[in-house]
């Protein structure tokens, strides 16, 4: 055992220092960024259409390449010979149950934003499908799950994986003790990760990770005030969305503030629980044979143009589709993958590549693509079959209006409605609290596998995280929560390569090429 792992060892629920550059620094980009919303907030919608235009159809391409790439990459992992892999010494077990570590990793990559966006995406694909189909038509029916499924589906667990790799790896087999995107890029840039640039790194992925969690919370928010305010019959004002915040951040800085085990893992195994629950409770009421007929459809619309999907800019037209819709989901799954890999790296101790990595793509992506399908089937059943105007609802009066509409038609709604609003802020807060703790890991020195960064410090990011997003939704308008997400991810577009050839070079460097296989398994 060397010193460091030794060291590491005997650590004992020690609290780490704050690393002041990065937290300065980031404190500063993040304020920088943040407080001119607040403060001009006329000025800035204009320079947000601007800048949101001249990104999305200039890097179109490398947002889409980068997505396919981390999809064949991960792939490459599942079947190929470092699959058997395992995270960590042969003697190291797995720390979590297999339902909670499904459920941690279900729920810390999908939050409230899953349960808006099953409900509301389909009305935009059905009003304004894709490749110039007519609105409203069979064929835009048929393409509306579809593009949910690949928005949600495989490629968005696929960019999770990265990171997730890298940093697992490099913390459990590599020995670096420390829970940062710098190390994880290590393989490729050297000792030069340790230094200046790997605190610029740092810095960087804590802003690019408050983009994210902002953008999130900026659809949740306003989503669970809307339904309050219909359901209880008063006013939906800033007021109330701002109290709702609030609340809202009280309940994830506590989860936060009780770490990883006494608070994230309990809310993680509820939220599972509810989210199950929750769906299979509209299967039943809702047109069942019918919804699973159309899941399989819209599946295999997806598998058949994964490709086409994947690739699509539509250069030539320019609907503006690929770029509102797919560039948008792949720039927000990207300043979420950090946090992302980070928090499944810290979950995954004694588990193989193979296990880690299939674990994300097909059970936690299979299942956000189940719950899309659901929601989306009865979406559809409501519109054609039962004639409400949701998508009228939406564009007149906004997505949470119609999801409130979608929620007033089912039985028992006295019951459900308040159910369903403490599931999306149970549902969000697995997500948020994991995200202000991971970033209070990339703030603090020396965190590791027994050291957690200090209560102080996850309670500053968690409502830092609050003030991100009211600087969104002061401004207002769905574009403007877009380029928040577009723009904080550009950096970490870059990084997701480097994780990448890291990952290649600690492999060739641990393994080589003679000594990889000997019955299947890695000795």
């Amino acid at each position: 055992m060397n010193s460091d792992e030794g060291k590491q060892k005997n650590r004992k629920k020690q609290m780490a220092n704050v690393s002041k550059p990065i937290f300065l620094a980031s404190v500063i980009g993040c304020l920088a960024l943040y407080v001119p919303l607040i403060i001009m907030q006329d000025e800035a919608q204009g320079l947000v259409n601007l800048v949101m235009d001249k990104v999305t159809y200039g890097l179109d391409w490398l947002f889409e390449l980068v997505g396919f790439v981390s999809l064949a990459f991960s792939l490459w992992i599942v079947i190929g010979r470092f699959g058997s892999v395992k995270l960590g010494t042969r003697d190291d077990k797995p720390e979590f149950k297999d339902f909670t570590w499904v459920a941690m990793f279900f729920c810390a990559g999908i939050g409230a934003g899953a349960m808006y966006w099953a409900c509301v995406e389909p009305l935009y694909y059905l009003s304004s499908p894709p490749f110039g189909i007519e609105p409203m038509s069979a064929a835009a029916r048929e393409w509306a799950s579809a593009y949910s499924f690949f928005h949600w589906g495989f490629t968005p667990w696929a960019i999770f994986s990265v990171p997730a790799i890298a940093f697992a790896y490099c913390y459990y087999n590599r020995r670096k003790f420390h829970f940062k995107a710098s190390y994880a890029c290590s393989g490729l840039l050297g000792k030069r990760a340790y230094g200046k640039v790997g605190i610029a790194i740092d810095v960087l992925v804590v802003i690019g990770m408050m983009g994210g969690f902002a953008t999130s919370l900026a659809f949740v928010f306003p989503m669970i005030s809307c339904i309050i305010s219909e359901f209880f019959g008063i006013p939906d004002t800033l007021p109330l969305k701002i109290a709702v915040g609030l609340f809202f951040t009280c309940i994830y800085s506590w989860s936060c503030f009780k770490g990883l085990y006494s608070g994230i893992a309990k809310l993680s195994n509820i939220n599972m629980v509810m989210f199950i629950a929750f769906v299979i409770y509209v299967f039943l009421v809702g047109p069942s044979s019918w919804i699973l007929s159309y899941f399989s459809d819209s599946l295999g619309i997806m598998i058949q143009n994964f490709f086409r999907m994947s690739f699509y800019t539509d250069a030539v037209s320019r609907s503006g589709f690929p770029q509102n819709w797919t560039v948008f989901y792949w720039a927000w799954w990207l300043s979420w993958a950090i946090y992302i890999g980070l928090f499944m790296a810290r979950i995954s101790k004694g588990r193989t590549l193979r296990a880690f990595v299939l674990n994300m793509i097909v059970t936690a992506g299979g299942g956000t693509m189940l719950i899309f399908g659901i929601m989306g089937g009865y979406v559809q059943d409501l519109i054609f079959n039962k004639g409400m105007d949701l998508i009228g609802i939406m564009q007149s009066q906004g997505g949470p209006k119609a999801i409130y509409a979608i929620l007033d038609i089912l039985p028992g709604k006295t019951v459900i409605i308040p159910l369903f609003v403490l599931l999306l802020m149970i549902a969000q807060a697995t997500g948020i609290d994991s995200g202000a703790y991971t970033m209070s890991n990339i703030t603090s020195q020396e965190v590791g596998y027994n050291a957690e960064p200090k209560r102080w410090v996850r309670l500053f990011w968690s409502f830092f995280v609050y003030l991100a997003t009211m600087s969104l939704i002061l401004v207002g308008g769905m574009e403007v929560v877009k380029t928040s997400s577009i723009l904080t991810c550009i950096p970490i577009l870059v990084l997701q390569i480097f994780f990448i050839i890291s990952v290649l070079r600690w492999l060739k460097e641990d393994f080589g090429v003679p000594k990889i296989l000997v019955n299947d398994k890695i000795k």
